[in-house]
Order: structure tokens, then C-alpha cells, then sequence
């Protein structure tokens, strides 16, 4: 099983998703389910983005030293793959680009059809708001896994 998790740049909700997975998947001794993340318009300027996520996963132990942006395309490894949009805007986009349906990270964890959102950095309070989406994001992903587990697959 090959579960790509999509977001807009390919840099925060998709990549905390990615590597909260990653952790859980590695310290629960999961086997024959993979996972990467990629952006939606992977090929952005983020250059003043900021990178606050990654200092907070590394201080909670998940290891991001594999990131790498990637742009989405049709086809992420071999088949069943089941593709996770942070928000509505993703799922519309790969439905409108490549007529293809993906669930909503929100839908698995709890039937909800809502984004997984994130502050903006200029919010006083963006420190916290972020590590706050990544608790939130890392306590989901049980869950989510098992939803993605227990569906029928889908794949590109």
C-alpha cells in the first residue's frame, strides 16, 4: 500500500502528514505500507515560508531528514496507493486535472469534510497554532491509517 498525502506546496500539511506517518509506521513495526507527500504546485517559492514545523517534529523525535518537495503527478509507486488532500481545494484539483477521486484527510480521521488548516506565521500566536496542527495531525494518524487499511483501494 502506497499512501500519498497532497497539499498545496508540498512543504507543511502535507510533509507534517507524511512524517508523523513515517514515525508511527517505524516505531509500530508496520509493514508493506509506504508513503510520501507532494504539492499540487510543488514547484512555489517558499522561500519565506516558515520552517518552524520541522524544528517541532524533530523535537518530538520524528526524523524529516528525507524531505524533499515533490510536484503531484499521476502515478506515485506501484499499485494500491491511496492519495490523502489536506483540503478541498486538493481533491478538486486532482479530480479536475486527472479525474481521479481522493479522500480528505479530515473524512478519515473523523467523517468530516473539513480542511486541515494552518496559521498563517504572521499570527502572534503561530508557534503555537503549529504545534498544535502537528499534535493534532500525529494523534489522527492511527486513525487514519486504519481507514485507509480497511478501503477499498484506489490508485492512478
Amino acid at each position: 500500500m502506497n499512501i500519498c498525502f497532497v497539499c498545496t506546496d508540498n512543504f507543511t500539511r502535507s510533509v507534517i502528514a507524511e512524517f508523523c506517518m513515517r514515525d508511527y509506521i517505524r516505531k509500530n513495526q508496520i509493514e508493506g505500507v509506504k508513503v510520501c507527500s507532494a504539492g499540487i504546485r510543488a514547484n512555489s517559492d517558499v522561500s519565506t515560508y516558515s520552517t518552524l514545523h520541522f524544528d517541532l517534529m524533530n523535537e518530538l523525535g520524528i526524523d524529516t531528514s528525507e524531505f524533499e518537495r515533490t510536484m503531484f503527478t499521476p502515478r506515485f509507486g506501484s499499485d494500491p496507493s491511496c492519495v490523502i488532500g489536506m483540503s478541498e481545494l486538493h481533491r478538486e484539483y486532482i479530480k479536475r486535472h486527472f479525474d481521479y477521486e481522493i479522500a480528505l484527510f479530515n473524512e478519515l480521521y473523523s467523517g468530516q469534510s473539513t480542511p486541515v488548516k494552518v496559521g498563517a506565521p504572521s499570527e502572534p500566536d503561530f508557534p503555537e497554532q503549529m504545534k498544535r496542527l502537528i499534535i493534532y495531525i500525529q494523534a489522527a494518524i492511527p486513525d487514519v491509517l486504519a481507514a485507509v487499511l480497511h478501503r477499498q483501494p484506489n490508485s492512478l
